[in-house]
């Protein structure tokens, strides 16, 4: 290299550095040291990088602070977190702060949902390797296959796992197959990827025999390694087959109401706990409540739960005409989302009371 190409160099060098500095001063956090090892390897400002199903443009250093700190202001990310690349969706990557192990890049839709995305940005770089594993399974075999190369990413190990896995209900339902894909999952969930212990907790959750105690420990680890879901469906299994853990139920499920798209599904729970009186905690006043901001949402079973309330005088006072219109209100919304409607039979009857 002559003098001046590496006089360039320095100077490119220098201003990623400021910009660096400039990017941890503005936003209050140290910017991800694999992330900066990642830009390492590329020569451009901005970059694309394709993996999964999305090629994402790396914004650089100074437009990714800038994308965060509108990010942060609109609260659609927090206050440490730290978005770094965008799709032609516009939808945005981003290193989510956390006290816990996992959901180390997270993705936001254009409807501000955040879900996991990646591990690690090393599933990224280990894209290709992983899709070549994995179509290797079909036509060569995993038996002999060497995963030395993804064994270090979480991540990949993850996808190549998800792929290894099978169904009873396929064709190529294979034993020894998901034995190994069990191991994998294992592995991956105790170096705390979320989705790899939200796939143990269903290896156990969907046996013939449900081992309890196993899908409380895989599902309460997929909790602590981030997955949202995973508190919904833990608290939804405590309901079912630990009604003495109902206040832990009670308190997941409250956990989520500020959770877009789980909160609809947390009122229904909530509301069907206390009216129910499960695990003895009948309490119509809060079920009442809870029904009643479900059905804000246009949600078809609260509407339906509550027209049953009013019809039975349930935590309310008996009232057949507000049992009937919210009756209506839930078909017409059932037949919206599925094309098919429920109650009908039973809008006939309540009319028939009406009339007379």
């Amino acid at each position: 290299m002559n003098i001046l190409g590496f006089a360039l160099l320095n100077i490119v060098a220098f201003g990623q550095s400021m910009n660096i500095q400039h990017a941890d001063s503005e936003l209050g956090i140290t910017l991800p040291q694999e992330y900066l090892d990642f830009r390492a390897d590329y020569s451009q400002q901005e970059f694309e990088f394709f993996f999964r199903i999305d090629t994402w443009k790396f914004l650089d250093i100074k437009a990714a602070t800038e994308k965060t700190i509108e990010l942060r202001k609109t609260r659609a990310i927090g206050d440490r977190d730290f978005a770094f690349a965008i799709n032609e969706d516009f939808q945005v990557l981003f290193y989510q702060s956390s006290s816990k192990v996992a959901t180390k890049i997270s993705h936001l839709d254009e409807e501000n949902d955040i879900i996991f995305y990646a591990f690690s940005l090393s599933e990224f770089a280990n894209f290709e390797t992983t899709q070549r594993l994995i179509e290797e399974i079909e036509t060569d075999g995993f038996e002999n296959q060497d995963l030395s190369v993804i064994s270090a990413c979480t991540g990949s190990l993850f996808h190549y796992a998800y792929a290894l896995n099978t169904s009873e209900f396929d064709e190529n339902f294979s034993e020894e197959r998901n034995k190994k894909a069990l191991e994998l999952f294992m592995l991956a969930a105790d170096r705390g990827h979320p989705e790899a212990a939200h796939e143990v907790a269903n290896y156990y959750y969907f046996q013939d025999d449900v081992n309890t105690d196993s899908v409380l420990k895989w599902r309460g680890k997929a909790v602590e390694n981030g997955s949202i879901e995973d508190v919904f469906e833990l608290a939804d299994f405590l309901i079912d087959h630990k009604a003495d853990e109902i206040d832990r139920a009670i308190s997941l499920l409250e956990s989520l109401l500020n959770k877009q798209w789980y909160r609809e599904r947390a009122l229904l729970k909530l509301s069907r706990i206390y009216m129910r009186g499960t695990g003895g905690r009948q309490d119509y006043k809060k079920g009442i409540r809870y029904a009643r901001e479900c059905s804000e949402e246009n949600n078809y079973n609260a509407l339906s739960d509550l027209a049953m309330y009013y019809y039975k005088g349930m935590g309310v006072e008996k009232d057949v005409q507000k049992a009937y219109d919210l009756l209506v209100q839930a078909e017409k919304r059932i037949i919206e989302e599925t094309g098919s409607g429920m109650w009908e039979d039973f809008i006939k009857k309540l009319k028939q009371e009406l009339k007379q």
